[in-house]
């Protein structure tokens, strides 16, 4: 679904299976953001083509790899996609984070990495996005700042009255809270999860990051 000018959001809705919400930022470079479970790509797929998007998206960037998150990138990649990711994401996910998949009884996919993300500025043709370390949930895991739309592309950094686990291989509490202020201080009216409803409205944006400060910063 159409949510501003060229961004896209595909939830996934089936709570008793386990996949992330997808992002799509249409125009020159269009972009992928967080594909999901291979099996469950379908889901993705059929909303693309919904909104007129039939072709393979030619970037497609991950927050963390988490196998939830990046798991369908294999078969983009296959078909022609980049792939995106922070290096110290990367670097996690040939080191601890293949006791993380392990316990979950996956593998990860045999992908290559096209474009490394470093803090700061990303060109996608005419957007200007801002690419945020964030790590916590994972090593290596990013936000993704739109501030034309005033939009953050989260994935498992915060959600609607909740955050990120910690209790994964690499998990991180007090890394995790760093990042949380550090994009609570954005001046943002849009919020996009990995998992879970958006927070849409300034007010109500600012209201979750004070929930979350007030009720899961003591606990992390």
């Amino acid at each position: 679904m159409q949510l501003a000018e060229n961004l896209y959001f595909y939830p996934w809705t089936q709570t008793q299976v386990n996949n992330c919400n997808s992002v799509f930022i249409a125009g020159q470079t269009p972009t992928l953001v967080d594909p999901g479970h291979s099996q469950l790509y379908g889901n993705v797929e059929t909303g693309l083509t919904g909104d007129g998007f039939r072709d393979t998206p030619p970037l497609v960037i991950m927050t963390h790899c988490h196998p939830d998150h990046l798991e369908a990138a294999e078969k983009l990649q296959r078909a022609g996609a980049k792939l995106a990711m922070h290096q110290a994401e990367i670097d996690y996910m040939h080191g601890e984070g293949r006791a993380l998949a392990s316990a979950l009884g996956m593998n990860f996919p045999d992908i290559t990495f096209d474009l490394i993300l470093d803090e700061g500025e990303l060109s996608l043709g005419e957007h200007t996005l801002e690419v945020i370390h964030t790590p916590g949930h994972s090593p290596g895991h990013v936000c993704l700042h739109w501030p034309r739309q005033k939009a953050l592309i989260a994935g498992d950094l915060v959600f609607a009255q909740g955050v990120g686990r910690v209790d994964f291989p690499g998990g991180n509490g007090e890394l995790l809270k760093d990042s949380i202020k550090k994009v609570s201080a954005l001046d943002l009216e849009l919020v996009l999860p990995g998992h879970g409803p958006i927070l849409k409205g300034a007010e109500q944006v600012k209201k979750n990051f004070a929930l979350i400060e007030q009720y899961y910063f003591p606990m992390l």
